[in-house]
């Protein structure tokens, strides 16, 4: 094409939400020459938890703390969930890769081996995840503990409301109170957003100011909560001074987005691939397919300043659900955005939900998707793959409802760290 800029790759990843991401961060640990491109992803709404899977099996409506025994149960009871396709040490191993590559840059997660963590919400409810950043690992601690306990929240903040949170929670928690006050340099604003102090929270100057005007307010609490703002890039080293100076355990809560520990995570990830094998093209997505075969792919790219034509021997579709665009619904089908893969759906759209919206089976359109051979990659109607080279991975694979069972990450993360593995050997 004339005046198009023409690049070259063993590996595309189509996709820069958790699925993409992670595939790149494996692709890079694996040396294997990648580009990466997507619109915004959505890692920036996700709370930065890593869920493995957090909906009980065996009780309905109930959260559980045994992950591994609720993955045995899918692999008996739901065979054709993506889990079913990957081994235990498989996902473990995914995991430890993940969050290894994610300390390495200041980003450290913690949990239990085998067990999940209880995580409080800004709701007052409590959240099963497997993996936690470092700085919420005394969320999980105090509500265990009900120790007294001082929640923070700044004037002009919508994200989060402490005051709110006590009255969920102080029924069976009577040593918690709530406090409102200015964040530093804010008193000029009606309105101010969580990732704004967070990046403020980076300066030595903010976070002497926090402490002073913090200190007052402190009762003879132990634990003390507030909203997720403890910076950006140095949350570990501000969290670790601030517990210091103020001589109390400290947890952050995850608000709703945009949320301060998705950003973390998001720009800790494209940190990490920095002088990496991967290249990212960001805000960019494929426009058009200009060719398809065992042998290779030719894909136009959108761009404000010229086409861009990349040329790929493998391709890896992490393009997600709905709101990703990676699937698109009509009036009657669901259809997959790039390649007009078939989709596993229901055969009526009168099938896709249920008639009570908090029904206990869920709705069938949250199960649609793309359907894999054991290495992830996409079946045609025949149930053979559609190209030997072309993967798929995260949550645009069917048979899935991650949202409902709370295994979203772990599902992005385990499919991507396999089909990594698979295309490192061919």
């Amino acid at each position: 094409m004339t005046g198009s800029k023409h690049i070259e790759t063993d590996l595309f990843i189509i996709g820069s939400g958790m699925a993409g991401m992670t595939a790149a961060l494996f692709a890079a640990r694996q040396q294997i020459n990648c580009v990466l491109c997507g619109g915004a992803g959505g890692l920036e709404y996700s709370s930065g938890l890593l869920d493995l899977w957090g909906a009980s099996l065996t009780q309905k409506k109930q959260i559980t703390k045994k992950p591994w025994d609720m993955l045995a149960k899918v692999y008996e009871m739901m065979p054709q969930h993506p889990y079913s396709k990957l081994k235990t040490d498989t996902l473990q191993n995914a995991f430890k890769a993940l969050t290894a590559s994610l300390k390495t840059q200041g980003l450290s997660y913690t949990g239990y081996k085998f067990l999940n963590s209880t995580i409080m919400t800004p709701f007052g409810t409590l959240h099963p995840t497997y993996r936690l950043p470092e700085t919420m690992k005394a969320n999980a601690d105090v509500f265990k503990k009900k120790e007294p306990c001082l929640i923070l929240d700044f004037k002009g903040v919508r994200e989060f409301s402490a005051v709110f949170f006590k009255e969920v929670m102080q029924k069976n928690w009577p040593g918690l109170r709530s406090q409102c006050f200015e964040f530093p340099d804010t008193q000029l604003r009606s309105e101010v957003f969580t990732p704004a102090l967070a990046r403020s929270m980076e300066t030595s100057q903010t976070q002497e100011q926090f402490i002073d005007l913090v200190k007052p307010l402190l009762k003879g609490e132990t634990f003390l909560g507030l909203p997720a703002i403890l910076g950006i890039h140095s949350s570990n080293k501000i969290h670790k001074n601030l517990e210091k100076e103020l001589n109390v355990k400290i947890f952050e809560i995850p608000t709703s987005p945009i949320s301060v520990p998705g950003i973390r995570l998001k720009e800790t990830m494209v940190k990490t691939l920095d002088q990496s094998s991967v290249t990212i093209m960001p805000n960019q997505r494929v426009t058009k397919v200009l060719k398809k075969s065992d042998k290779g792919f030719d894909f136009q790219l959108k761009s404000n300043f010229f086409p861009v034509i990349v040329h790929a021997k493998k391709v890896l579709l992490a393009t997600g659900r709905f709101l990703g665009k990676g699937l698109y619904a009509d009036q009657q089908r669901i259809h997959e955005s790039v390649f007009d893969l078939p989709v596993n759906q229901p055969e009526s759209r009168d099938e896709w939900h249920a008639n009570e919206l908090f029904n206990l089976n869920g709705h069938m359109i949250n199960q649609a998707g793309i359907e894999t051979d054991d290495f992830f990659r996409p079946l045609d109607n025949k149930q053979k793959p559609v190209f030997k080279n072309l993967f798929a991975s995260g949550s645009i694979l069917a048979h899935q409802d991650w949202m409902r069972n709370k295994c979203g990450s772990g599902l992005s993360i385990g499919t991507s760290f396999q089909v990594i593995e698979k295309v490192s050997k061919i």
